[in-house]
């Protein structure tokens, strides 16, 4: 299990090297950001080719991919009183378990199996009973 409860502490610990993948991901990002920026604007409406057509829609794709990562959360230690509530999805009929944290982000937990995520649930559920 890549995660731990901590019940002393009260938070959760996550170890999945997230962080350098989602910065890696960012970094392509502006760079085709940047890319297509540089084809657009650097050459006449007129004399535009295919590939400045194509790279238009592959900036705005990185664009919108690049928000949607600065609403994600890299933290590895999750104070428990930081968490709003755990969400179920489902992704490709695989469900995933996912934390809206009170700043607005949200933290994607790898689990392993339906009875993590139901552990996992049941400890964040549990401190936030004990909470109000």
């Amino acid at each position: 299990m890549k995660i731990k409860l901590d019940e002393e502490n009260r938070q959760l610990k996550i170890d999945d090297n997230i962080k350098i993948t989602y910065w890696m991901l960012k970094f392509v990002m502006f760079t085709n950001i940047f890319q297509m920026l540089l084809r657009v604007f650097k050459t006449p409406v007129a004399n535009w080719d295919f590939l400045t057509w194509l790279w238009i829609p592959i900036g705005l794709v990185s664009l919108f991919t690049l928000y949607y990562f600065t609403n994600l959360s890299t933290k590895e230690v999750i104070p428990l009183d930081e968490i709003q509530h755990p969400i179920l999805k489902n992704f490709f009929g695989r469900k995933r378990l996912s934390l809206k944290l009170k700043n607005g982000k949200a933290r994607h937990i790898p689990t392993n199996s339906i009875k993590e995520m139901e552990q996992i649930q049941k400890f964040i559920n549990s401190s936030q009973k004990a909470t109000t």
